[in-house]
């Protein structure tokens, strides 16, 4: 069957179905220039790294949702969360590090917008404070929080050995400060606080030296003295037959001092090491021959003994000079007394013997034995 072939309708179905599909494509085209034109572009920058992103939101939080970027009221966000955003904005997010601080003991968490231990310290005000920490001021900060301690320098005062030290101390504990400061204990000191104490600012540690030792004293055990009559000596003549000597006790005493004075003394024994010798004296019972008168009391020549005697002892028979060397009435020394006829200690004759000596003594050589006194003769 033949037909005829229409070109004429074949070039208006043609053209209905380009229009069709011109339309079409205007309609596609005009739609994504309008998604183009109500939505944003808007630069994120999260914690350094950088991120674009498009959204429809008008304000930066509603961006911050549209990108899936959470954040805390510990984080800092600028513009504020709440601010209109514009086309082109640009928007920062710092996450804070949850910071576990622990100061000189005393512990608390706190929140800081840092990368780093050293820049966690300058945001509070301990950058450049000299304290000891537990990480190094470089160590980066976890975003799941991090634990630091921080000791801080304080002031203490050490009284030891009679002076007063003031330190500047980081240490952990007084022992630390004594040590580093080469402070050296004993076992018996005393410290006036424990030594694991933490040296808090303005505190004092006072230290005692205490020490014992042993200490040994010689006690003399005072001699005995015995008379004996002599018949063949005259009256107020001794003569010593033995010598006394004193006996001699030693002492061992356990002594402590504190701070270098003696504080305590305990006996710990006793022994007598040398025994005491007594003194034995032949004592004159023969009656004296008589003596020149002018001699005693101011008859004759006119001399005056007991004013001498005065003047010299107080008119103490016994009487001994504070150096032991001058003793009697008038004050012999033993080679004097003996160069008169004297023997034995002055002290021990009587005053008439003493008397007598002093006058042979005058007879010999004036007033120049008694200097100072010898003018109440």
């Amino acid at each position: 069957m033949t037909g005829t072939f229409d070109f004429g309708s074949l070039v208006r179905r043609t053209n209905i179905l380009l229009a069709g599909g011109i339309a079409a494509a205007t309609l596609a085209t005009g739609a994504g220039t309008a998604y183009a034109s109500l939505g944003k572009t808007v630069t994120v920058t999260v914690d350094g790294s950088q991120h674009k992103v498009h959204t429809f939101a008008g304000t930066v939080a509603g961006a911050l949702d549209d990108a899936g970027i959470r954040y805390s009221a510990h984080d800092a966000v600028v513009p504020a969360a709440q601010s209109a955003l514009h086309r082109g904005a640009r928007v920062s997010v710092r996450h804070a590090r949850e910071l576990g601080l622990t100061i000189d003991g005393r512990q608390r968490n706190v929140w800081v917008l840092a990368d780093s231990v050293g820049e966690a310290l300058d945001q509070l005000g301990l950058g450049d404070v000299g304290a000891v920490l537990s990480a190094s001021r470089s160590r980066r900060l976890p975003m799941s929080g991090f634990d630091l301690r921080v000791r801080l320098p304080h002031e203490v005062t050490v009284l030891v050995d009679g002076r007063t030290h003031r330190f500047l101390s980081t240490d952990a504990t007084v022992l630390g400060l004594l040590a580093r400061r080469h402070i050296r204990l004993a076992r018996t000191d005393k410290i006036s606080v424990p030594l694991a104490t933490y040296p808090a600012d303005g505190s004092t540690v006072r230290i005692t030296r205490i020490r014992s030792k042993t200490v040994t004293e010689r006690v003399a055990i005072p001699y005995r003295t015995t008379r004996e009559s002599d018949s063949s000596l005259y009256q107020g003549h001794t003569t010593v037959v033995t010598s006394g000597r004193p006996g001699v006790i030693t002492r061992v005493f356990t002594a402590t001092y504190v701070d270098g004075k003696l504080k305590t003394k305990r006996l710990m024994s006793q022994r007598r090491t040398t025994k005491p010798r007594t003194a034995v004296l032949r004592v004159g019972t023969k009656p004296a021959p008589p003596q020149p008168q002018q001699f005693y009391g101011g008859g004759g020549s006119g001399l005056d003994w007991a004013a001498l005697a005065r003047c010299e002892s107080g008119g103490n028979p016994r009487a001994v000079s504070s150096s032991g060397t001058y003793r009697g009435l008038y004050q012999f020394s033993i080679s004097t007394w003996q160069s008169v006829g004297g023997s034995g200690d002055p002290i021990n004759a009587s005053s008439s013997e003493q008397t007598h000596r002093a006058s042979i003594l005058y007879q010999r050589s004036g007033r120049g034995p008694w200097p100072v006194c010898g003018r109440y003769l």
